[in-house]
Order: structure tokens, then sequence, then C-alpha cells
């Protein structure tokens, strides 16, 4: 849960998104690993959030690799940056997909580990960061819109343009926040509370 809750601070600030996605798929392993522990609703709430999390790895790794592929043939043509607006716009809107199965995943594994009267809250976190993701992608996009650049297509410029197209996703800091949140109250709740006797034992 920690791992998670960590992974959840950073996911979204960019230059850490990558260590909040290594802590987001430890955490989410781990959970996923405990999840017998709990009842039947929250067991296939995970299993469902597990599958979600490598449905999204996979179309992921297939939006990105065609980007990729896309910058290597133009920097193969000596093609200037402009080159790759077309394929930098369809990387934004398609690599929503992914991230809004990231959203549903997270918010589904935490919902039956919270106390009762939070546990509506993983539902409007979730949609208020599905809705932010959705922002986030069209400042992208408006961004990408207006040009990226005359320079020869090269590594830096990919990695600037990369770094500039996350740069939109600091909009999400609240929705991540607010699930951030949810885990730690989840984590609360769960955590086991020493009864008297074993303090006293411990004390002694």
């Amino acid at each position: 849960m920690l791992l998670t809750l960590a992974a959840l601070v950073v996911l979204w600030i960019p230059g850490l998104s990558i260590v909040g996605a290594l802590l987001l798929s430890i955490g989410s392993t781990l959970i996923f690993w405990g999840r017998r522990k709990f009842g039947d609703a929250h067991r296939v709430a995970v299993a469902w959030a597990y599958a979600l999390f490598w449905a999204a790895t996979a179309v992921y790794a297939v939006v990105f690799i065609a980007f990729i592929v896309d910058a290597y043939n133009a920097w193969l043509d000596f093609e200037t940056m402009g080159a790759l607006q077309a394929a930098a716009v369809v990387f934004v809107w398609d690599s929503t997909v992914p991230t809004e199965l990231v959203v549903i995943a997270v918010a589904l594994q935490v919902r039956g580990l919270l106390p009762p009267g939070v546990r509506r809250q993983s539902a409007w976190a979730g949609a208020v960061l599905g809705l932010l993701v959705l922002l986030a992608t069209v400042l992208a996009y408006l961004d990408l819109a207006s040009g990226i650049g005359s320079e020869f297509v090269r590594m830096a410029s990919v990695v600037g343009l990369l770094n500039r197209i996350s740069v939109a996703r600091l909009v999400e800091g609240p929705g991540f926040a607010w699930l951030a949140y949810l885990y730690y109250r989840a984590r609360g709740n769960i955590a086991p509370k020493a009864a008297p006797g074993d303090s006293a034992a411990a004390t002694a």
C-alpha cells in the first residue's frame, strides 16, 4: 500500500513518472499477491485491476514503440521535428487510453480496503482523475498543434518533445493526490492494531 501511495505522489510529475511507474508496478503486484487475506469482493476487484494494469502496459508499449519507430525513420531521412508533429499528436491521444486504464485499476483495487463511509470516494476520485487526464491530453494536443520546432530529429530533440508532452500532466496532480489520500486511509483501516494485552506484554 505504501509503495502504491508513493507511486501516486510522483507518477504525474515530469522526470519522476518512470519512478512512479516502477513503484506502482511493485505495489500493485504485492496487493495482488495479498488479496486472499480479504473478502471475495476485494479479491475480484484486485484481480480485475491487475488485468487492467497489464492491459495498460501492453497498449502503452505498442503506442510508444510506434512513436519511436516514426522518430527513428525521420532521423534516418534527416527530417526536421515538424515531420514528427502528426506522430506526436497520435501518441498523445493514443497514450490516453492506457492512462485511463491505470486510473480505473488504481481506484478499483483500493475500494474494498476503505472504511465503509469513505468507500464511495474511490469512484469519485477515479472519475475526477479520469477527467483531468483528458484535460491534460487536450492541453498537450493544443501545445503540439502550435508547432514542435524546426530542428533536425535527434535523440535530444525527441526526449525534449516527450518532456514537453509530460508537462501537461501536471494538471492531473489533484486527482492523484486524492487517490493517494484514499490509499493512506485504506492502509490505516487494514493495519493491525495491538490489543491492550499485547501492549502490556511488550512493555513488560
